[in-house]
Protein backbone atom coordinates (compact mmCIF):
# COMPACT_ATOMS: atom_id res chain seq x y z
CA UNK A 1 0.00 0.00 0.00
CA UNK A 2 1.58 3.05 -1.23
CA UNK A 3 1.02 6.18 0.86
CA UNK A 4 0.52 9.73 -1.34
CA UNK A 5 1.58 12.87 -0.17
CA UNK A 6 -1.74 14.35 -0.83
CA UNK A 7 -3.53 11.97 2.39
CA UNK A 8 -0.60 12.52 4.95
CA UNK A 9 -1.29 16.21 4.20
CA UNK A 10 -5.02 15.89 4.59
CA UNK A 11 -4.92 13.61 7.78
CA UNK A 12 -2.80 15.65 9.22
CA UNK A 13 -4.27 19.42 8.71
CA UNK A 14 -6.83 17.20 10.04
CA UNK A 15 -5.25 16.28 13.40
CA UNK A 16 -3.80 19.87 14.10
CA UNK A 17 -7.74 21.46 13.24
CA UNK A 18 -8.95 18.92 16.20
CA UNK A 19 -5.91 19.64 18.60
CA UNK A 20 -6.46 23.53 17.82
CA UNK A 21 -10.13 23.43 18.57
CA UNK A 22 -9.90 21.40 21.57
CA UNK A 23 -7.57 23.91 23.48
CA UNK A 24 -9.79 26.63 22.65
CA UNK A 25 -12.63 24.65 24.12
CA UNK A 26 -10.73 23.71 26.76
CA UNK A 27 -10.10 27.46 27.29
CA UNK A 28 -13.62 27.72 27.16
CA UNK A 29 -14.27 25.82 30.11
CA UNK A 30 -11.65 27.27 32.16
CA UNK A 31 -13.28 30.79 31.17
CA UNK A 32 -16.69 29.96 32.33
CA UNK A 33 -15.67 28.45 35.26
CA UNK A 34 -13.62 31.78 36.40
CA UNK A 35 -16.39 33.34 35.36
CA UNK A 36 -19.43 31.80 37.52
CA UNK A 37 -21.35 33.48 39.55
CA UNK A 38 -21.43 30.35 41.91
CA UNK A 39 -17.36 30.54 42.13
CA UNK A 40 -17.58 33.08 45.43
CA UNK A 41 -16.66 35.86 46.63
CA UNK A 42 -13.43 36.26 46.55
CA UNK A 43 -13.12 39.38 44.39
CA UNK A 44 -15.78 41.27 46.54
CA UNK A 45 -14.77 41.14 50.15
CA UNK A 46 -11.74 39.70 50.07
CA UNK A 47 -8.50 40.26 50.66
CA UNK A 48 -5.94 37.99 51.15
CA UNK A 49 -2.40 39.79 51.12
CA UNK A 50 -0.21 38.22 53.45
CA UNK A 51 1.04 41.41 55.55
CA UNK A 52 3.54 41.34 58.37
CA UNK A 53 1.71 42.30 61.00
CA UNK A 54 2.45 45.32 63.65
CA UNK A 55 5.56 45.03 66.16
CA UNK A 56 5.45 45.75 69.38
CA UNK A 57 7.88 48.97 70.01
CA UNK A 58 8.08 51.15 72.67
CA UNK A 59 10.24 54.05 73.96
CA UNK A 60 8.81 54.00 77.49
CA UNK A 61 11.21 51.36 80.38
CA UNK A 62 9.44 48.39 81.31
CA UNK A 63 9.73 49.84 84.78
CA UNK A 64 9.20 53.84 85.38
CA UNK A 65 7.15 56.42 87.06
CA UNK A 66 4.99 55.88 84.90
CA UNK A 67 4.25 52.33 85.23
CA UNK A 68 1.53 52.36 88.09
CA UNK A 69 -0.54 55.44 86.04
CA UNK A 70 -0.12 52.83 82.69
CA UNK A 71 -1.16 49.43 84.69
CA UNK A 72 -4.45 52.05 86.26
CA UNK A 73 -5.23 52.81 83.00
CA UNK A 74 -5.23 49.07 81.77
CA UNK A 75 -7.41 47.93 84.75
CA UNK A 76 -9.78 50.60 84.00
CA UNK A 77 -9.94 50.05 80.57
CA UNK A 78 -10.33 46.18 80.93
CA UNK A 79 -13.03 47.18 83.96
CA UNK A 80 -15.06 48.77 81.16
CA UNK A 81 -15.03 45.81 78.52
CA UNK A 82 -16.26 43.47 82.16
CA UNK A 83 -18.83 46.98 82.33
CA UNK A 84 -19.83 46.22 78.75
CA UNK A 85 -20.75 42.43 79.18
CA UNK A 86 -16.95 41.40 78.34
CA UNK A 87 -16.12 39.59 74.68
CA UNK A 88 -17.60 36.99 73.25
CA UNK A 89 -15.47 33.85 73.29
CA UNK A 90 -13.61 33.15 70.65
CA UNK A 91 -14.40 28.64 69.61
CA UNK A 92 -10.79 26.89 69.72
CA UNK A 93 -12.07 24.28 67.53
CA UNK A 94 -10.13 24.55 64.37
CA UNK A 95 -6.95 26.37 63.22
CA UNK A 96 -7.86 29.84 61.79
CA UNK A 97 -5.46 31.66 59.15
CA UNK A 98 -5.50 34.00 56.25
CA UNK A 99 -7.67 32.60 53.51
CA UNK A 100 -10.02 30.81 55.13
CA UNK A 101 -13.76 31.99 55.16
CA UNK A 102 -15.73 30.43 58.09
CA UNK A 103 -18.78 31.74 61.04
CA UNK A 104 -15.57 31.59 63.79
CA UNK A 105 -14.38 34.62 62.38
CA UNK A 106 -17.26 36.91 63.12
CA UNK A 107 -16.07 36.31 67.13
CA UNK A 108 -12.32 36.81 66.20
CA UNK A 109 -12.99 39.97 64.39
CA UNK A 110 -15.30 41.21 67.36
CA UNK A 111 -12.38 40.30 69.96
CA UNK A 112 -9.75 42.08 67.82
CA UNK A 113 -12.05 44.99 67.46
CA UNK A 114 -12.55 45.23 71.53
CA UNK A 115 -8.36 44.80 72.08
CA UNK A 116 -7.81 47.78 69.66
CA UNK A 117 -6.28 45.09 67.19
CA UNK A 118 -8.63 45.52 64.29
CA UNK A 119 -10.11 48.89 63.27
CA UNK A 120 -14.00 49.24 63.12
CA UNK A 121 -13.63 50.08 59.61
CA UNK A 122 -12.62 46.25 58.71
CA UNK A 123 -15.98 45.27 58.93
CA UNK A 124 -17.75 41.72 60.51
CA UNK A 125 -17.58 39.29 58.07
CA UNK A 126 -16.81 35.38 57.88
CA UNK A 127 -13.71 36.21 55.98
CA UNK A 128 -10.16 35.59 57.48
CA UNK A 129 -8.49 38.47 55.28
CA UNK A 130 -5.54 40.29 55.37
CA UNK A 131 -7.05 43.08 58.01
CA UNK A 132 -7.80 40.24 60.64
CA UNK A 133 -4.31 38.43 59.89
CA UNK A 134 -1.95 41.19 60.51
CA UNK A 135 -4.73 42.00 63.45
CA UNK A 136 -3.96 38.34 64.87
CA UNK A 137 -0.14 39.12 64.52
CA UNK A 138 -0.43 42.69 66.59
CA UNK A 139 -2.66 40.71 69.23
CA UNK A 140 0.45 37.58 69.25
CA UNK A 141 3.49 40.49 69.28
CA UNK A 142 1.92 42.26 72.48
CA UNK A 143 1.58 38.82 74.21
CA UNK A 144 5.02 37.44 73.14
CA UNK A 145 3.48 34.82 71.39
CA UNK A 146 4.92 33.53 67.94
CA UNK A 147 3.42 36.30 65.41
CA UNK A 148 2.63 33.77 63.20
CA UNK A 149 -1.09 34.98 62.22
CA UNK A 150 -2.65 32.09 62.58
CA UNK A 151 -5.62 31.15 65.42
CA UNK A 152 -4.38 27.49 66.54
CA UNK A 153 -2.56 25.75 69.41
CA UNK A 154 -1.13 28.67 71.19
CA UNK A 155 -3.10 31.62 69.99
Amino acid sequence: MRTSRRFFLSGASALAATVVAGSASAQDVIGDILKSAGRGNWDDQFDARPTQGGKVASTLPIFSLQTVAFTEQAVAQYQNIVAQGGWEPVPDTKKLQLGVDDPDVVPLRKRLMVSGDLAQSAGISTAFDSYVDAAVKRFQARHGLPSDGTLGQYT
